[in-house]
């Protein structure tokens, strides 16, 4: 059988699987002025639980409640996490960075929530995501950087890609930004991450396929990879939900290996591969050997 485990690695997957990162610096109370606010102060007060909801957990809790640190180092670590998942893994020069929300986020001003939307609405966000992309692909990744997950069906792709064209890319931001999804899933002080690696309830088998469609290795950006659409294929109707995996894998010309732990053979198969390698060449010295002496004897 074959280990997903052993493919998330391929991709670079485990760093996206593990804990998440968290930052709150208690951020002053203030009176709520959208409908959002308003959403998410209520559930603030109920103390809900938030997490995805994977099938592993299901019947028992979504999340388990710990502390949130509050130290520098936390909102420096919560800052890059920020940055390298919203922006697609991108190189980011000192002065492309929005240093303002960084600001207001180590006082306190603002929540990771609140930060999130900030960089996905910054000038970087749009030139290397809006801008210059397809539509679809725009969509693609908003699902990518800022819910974690890849589009579930072409009606969500087109549900937003309508709210683009009638509103503009910050509509879209705020729309998933805002979402109960966001809120269940991230909270206000959680950093996105790439959830889609596993199993989400209510979430379609291929999305494991696509999530793998749209991360292509540890080296990879999405600002590299281009502004074409990765899944638009996907949503055919002949569908090709293959797995493409990175060049460079070893998964390319050896797939059992995946099968294996930690996607390496176990020693005993290592010591019949060195054994037949050595007979092998013993045999082909003893072929050349026969072959040269007639050769000599005629």
């Amino acid at each position: 059988m074959i280990s997903s485990q052993s493919i998330i690695t391929k991709f670079g997957g485990e760093r996206t699987t593990g804990s998440p990162i968290k930052f709150d610096r208690n951020p002053l109370l203030k009176i709520a002025l959208t409908r959002s606010e308003y959403l998410q102060a209520s559930c603030d007060k109920m103390n809900l639980p938030s997490g995805p909801r994977l099938h592993e957990e299901c019947g028992t809790k979504v999340q388990r409640g710990e502390l949130v640190d509050s130290s520098a180092e936390a909102c420096r670590q919560a800052i890059h996490a920020a940055y390298s998942h919203v922006y697609g893994n991108a190189h980011l020069m000192d002065y492309e960075r929005s240093t303002e929300l960084e600001s207001q986020l180590f006082n306190g001003e603002i929540a990771v929530k609140d930060f999130v939307k900030g960089i996905a609405k910054s000038d970087f966000y749009n030139s290397n995501f809006y801008s210059n992309c397809s539509p679809i692909r725009t969509i693609e990744l908003d699902f990518k950087h800022l819910l974690g997950r890849v589009p579930y069906s072409q009606s969500e792709i087109s549900k937003f890609i309508t709210i683009q064209a009638e509103s503009g890319h910050g509509a879209v931001v705020d729309a998933m930004v805002d979402s109960a999804e966001y809120l269940e899933t991230f909270g206000k002080y959680i950093v996105p991450y790439m959830r889609s690696w596993k199993s989400s309830a209510g979430a379609p088998q291929v999305t494991f396929n696509r999530t793998a469609s749209m991360l292509l290795g540890y080296t990879f950006s999405d600002k590299a990879i281009g502004t074409a659409s990765q899944l638009n294929q996907s949503f055919s109707s002949q569908p090709i939900n293959s797995i493409i995996f990175p060049a460079g894998s070893d998964l390319i010309y050896m797939q059992a290996s995946m099968a294996w732990s930690g996607g390496k053979p176990p020693k005993i198969a290592t010591k019949i591969a060195t054994i037949l390698t050595i007979a092998g060449l013993i045999e082909v010295t003893r072929v050349i050997a026969i072959v040269a002496f007639s050769a000599v004897a005629t």
